[in-house]
């Protein structure tokens, strides 16, 4: 693996290129168009890890920019970011890099499948190699789960506002568990899942803050 920053940076220039080009869930059938959607470079300390692109970012083009990007930019805010760090001080990527599509019943899109989120877990793999986060928010059961295989067996309710270390593709890093930011999600209007969030942003301003 390349150890200097730049070395790093060319090396994850390449994979983000190889990423673009990938279009295994379109022949595997899974989705009718692949559209990767990822961004950040190696010099990034933090990390996200959602579960996929949703409607708008798929429109767009850029990760996390409807109404999910707006609640995860509110609550860094909270965690003592400044306005827009999202996209400037975290390297945004997701279990699988293509919009799976909208949900066949209610509401929301379409959770990747297992198959799909392995075709993918290559890219995840190198991305976490290549940018060497020290803290990745993962984003909803899913992403954490992943991350995380431990957290399977736990309610969310238990995952979010922890801090776990973990170790992938040869690196190790603090994970801070956070449930997906979407707007269809009812497990926020839970108080006391609100406060398992603002653990998890009290957690990430220590962490950042050491």
């Amino acid at each position: 693996m390349p150890a200097s920053p730049h070395d790093r940076q060319r090396a994850l220039t390449r994979l983000q290129q190889e990423i673009a080009a990938c279009d295994a869930c379109v022949a595997a059938g899974f989705i009718p168009v692949a559209k990767p959607i990822f961004r950040g470079h190696a010099g990034h300390r933090l990390m996200v890890v959602g579960q996929a692109p949703g409607t708008v970012a798929d429109a767009a083009v850029v990760p996390y920019s409807g109404a999910s990007g707006r609640t995860l930019g509110g609550w860094l805010e909270r965690a003592g970011f400044p306005p827009g760090a999202l996209y400037e001080q975290f390297y945004l990527t997701s279990l699988t890099k293509c919009f799976p599509g909208k949900a066949t019943t209610g509401k929301g899109d379409r959770a990747p499948s297992a198959r799909e989120i392995a075709l993918c877990r290559a890219h995840l793999d190198r991305e976490i190699a290549l940018v060497q986060p020290e803290i990745v928010l993962s984003l909803g059961r899913l992403a954490a789960n992943a991350l995380c295989p431990v957290t399977r067996p736990l309610p969310l309710a238990e995952i979010v506002g922890s801090v776990r270390e973990v170790e992938r593709a040869g690196h190790v890093f603090r994970l801070i568990p956070l449930p997906h930011p979407s707007g269809v999600s009812r497990w926020l209007n839970d108080p006391a899942n609100r406060a398992r969030v603002d653990l998890a942003l009290a957690a990430l301003r220590q962490a950042v803050g050491e």
